[in-house]
Formats: C-alpha cells, structure tokens, sequence
C-alpha cells in the first residue's frame, strides 16, 4: 500500500483503500482500477491523496488512528460551525462535541497513539483540516499525559475551535505567497482575540475550551501574542495545541511552501523548543509522532533502498526497513528486512520525495514486467 497524491496518479493504478468524499460517502471502493474519468473527477471533487496498492510496499498497512470516516465528518461539522460564524449566528455546539467525543473515544478505543502520516489530511482543504488534526494530535498528547475523560472532551473541543478567529481575517491576507506587511501582521495577529470573543459568550462552550483559541499562539518566553504570556500564565490546554499548530502547518502544503517530512518538523520543533514551547509537553507530543512513517520509502547510509515496515515509540529514528533495492539501484529479487535498532551502524540517509517515489514505482512496474515474461 502507497498513498500518493492526486497528481501523481496514472491510470491503472489500483485503490487499497476505499475513498470518501466530503459528505461521508464512498466515491470509489478498494480495488477499483483507476482510469482517467476516475482520477479526473476525484481531483474535481477535491482530493487530495489516494491510497494505491504498490508491489512496492504490498504488505504495508498503514495505522490509522481514527477512521477515515470519523474524521471526514469531523471536518464537515467544522466547516458547518465556522460558516454559521462567518454569518453572525449563534451556533449550537452540540454536533462539535459530538464530534470532540467520537474523536476522544476513537483514539482512546484504537489503541493506535502514533502518527504515521506525514499529512493527515486527504483533501485539499487546509483550515478545516487543520482544526481537525489539530485537535487529533491535541488529543493523543493529553492521552499521553494521563488526562481524564471530561478533559480530554474539552481539549478536543477548543483544538477544533483554535482557528475561528480567523474569520475575521481576509482570504488574501491568511493565503499570501509573500511576506506580510506590517499592517498585515498586526491584523492577523488580532485573530486570537476574536476567536477568544466569538466563543466566550457562548453558554454551551467551557471557557478553557475559549482558552485554547485565545491563548495557542502565546511562546513560552512570553515572544508570543496577542498578551505576551508566558510559562504556566498560559493554560496547558493551549501549551499542548500551540505544538500540535505548528507541527501541523509544517507538514502541511501551503501557497507558499511545500509541506515538510515530520522529521524535518522535529529538527524545527526540537531547535526552538526551549523558547517557543513546554519542553515536558513537547517530549510527550513527539513521541506520538512517526518521524520515518510507515509506507515511506527512504534510503540508507550503504545505498540501499527500503520501505519503512514498523515503527517503535521508544526508537522512531530507527524503524524496520523492507530493503527493495541494492546499493547500486538493482531491485532485490525477495528482498530482506533490516532492523535499524539491531545495526547502529546504519542510518536512513535520505526519505524519497512523491516524484522519486513515483520514479521508483515506474521501476518496479518495468522489472515485473521483464521478470514475467522471462518466467
């Protein structure tokens, strides 16, 4: 199983996973062989990646941690509560805490507490999506921490709501390719306490859920905003979101940037760690966090080619490798599994970009080809 983006698919390539669309509904099953009407109209419908079966990786199963479904409808309600803000309603809460429960009790059900997507988003709808994993991985951290029940209810509800002060800010200014003004900046950086105001008023909604709104852009070392907090004068709900923010905003693609490996995300999380972030609270976050995910392709110090097979908590920089090809580029017949904990001699190099990746799999289908025919 490879997931690959909607520009990267070909016709003939065959789905591992069934695919939903906004609404919840499947679009296409598992198994079905994509032609070009079909990737068309996925592309038109928005999504943005697909999972496809790759004899390049054909026993890799990829963890989820909640449902495909779950988080589908997840963005939906969100979509629904931001447009109903947008437009000067009282919102009813009560589909967003379902919504904060199904997720709490999907993750606390799974058993499933690693992250091993370097993009937990299928469709290209970033602000949306964004508040989901936002509270997904705002979830898992205070799983970690030992959080109960109606806590962890809570902490989902103010993840999914970090953002809705961003309504108040203008399409051009939260999608613009180029630096900021300052003019720009200070407007933007208005949009805590506009969120923190939409929600405060609002009975049904706990204020420490408001906090998280209000507070997930404050730093540690008080270089934050919009109230220059620091330490434990910011509540911890919003320390855990601040992290699970920016982690997402790295890995994800953006106007003016392309999105960033998790372990990239790491290094930049780990080296600005002592100023920006609770050291304690980002240890935990981390360790849910799969730097080398399963399913990705990487290369090793010796030249050999290999896909990430499993991943431990306790030692994520040095998973079990599927060796595919040799130290020269040929592909291994069987190939053999390496366990980097095993080898401290060996270290993975180098992870494949979605074009290297494709080129490889263009490699693989060619070497099949000849290997039947000459069988």
């Amino acid at each position: 199983m490879q997931r690959i983006s909607i520009d990267a698919l070909i016709p003939g390539m065959v789905t591992a996973r069934d695919i939903f669309s906004a609404e919840g509904r499947i679009l296409l099953g598992r198994g079905v062989l994509l032609t070009q009407r079909y990737i068309q109209r996925l592309r038109e419908l928005g999504i943005y990646s697909v999972y496809i079966q790759s004899s390049l990786a054909a026993d890799v199963v990829i963890p989820e941690v909640i449902r495909e479904e779950t988080r589908i409808k997840a963005i939906k309600q969100v979509k629904e509560a931001f447009e109903k803000f947008r437009g000067g309603f009282h919102h009813d809460f009560s589909k967003l805490n379902a919504v904060a429960r199904n997720i709490v009790d999907e993750i606390l059900q799974h058993g499933e507490h690693m992250v091993h997507l370097t993009d937990i988003r299928q469709y290209d709808e970033y602000t949306f999506g964004h508040s989901v994993n936002v509270c997904i991985l705002s979830v898992l951290t205070g799983v970690k921490l030992d959080y109960p029940y109606g806590r962890l209810r809570e902490l989902a509800l103010g993840a999914l709501l970090h953002d809705i002060g961003k309504l108040g800010i203008p399409n051009e200014i939260l999608n613009k390719q180029g630096t900021l003004t300052a003019a720009e900046m200070e407007l933007l950086q208005k949009h805590p306490d506009m969120g923190f105001d939409m929600l405060r008023r609002n009975p049904d909604l706990q204020i420490l859920s408001a906090h998280v709104a209000y507070q997930h852009h404050e730093r540690m070392d008080g270089s934050g905003y919009p109230r220059r907090l620091a330490g434990d004068d910011i509540h911890e709900f919003a320390r855990i979101a601040a992290i699970a923010d920016v982690y997402d905003a790295l890995t994800a693609d953006r106007a003016y940037r392309k999105a960033l490996p998790p372990h990239k995300a790491y290094e930049i999380l780990m080296a600005t760690a002592e100023k920006h972030f609770d050291p304690d609270i980002l240890h935990v976050f981390l360790s849910n966090i799969a730097l080398y995910p399963v399913g990705s392709i990487v290369k090793l110090n010796t030249g050999e080619t290999g896909v990430v097979l499993k991943v431990t908590p306790v030692c994520q920089e040095r998973p079990l490798i599927y060796i595919v090809t040799d130290a020269d580029g040929y592909f291994v017949p069987k190939g053999k599994e390496v366990d980097l904990a095993q080898y401290p001699e060996l270290f993975i190099s180098k992870i494949f970009k979605m074009e290297e990746v494709l080129d490889l799999l263009q490699k693989l289908h060619t070497f099949d080809s000849k290997k039947h025919f000459n069988g």
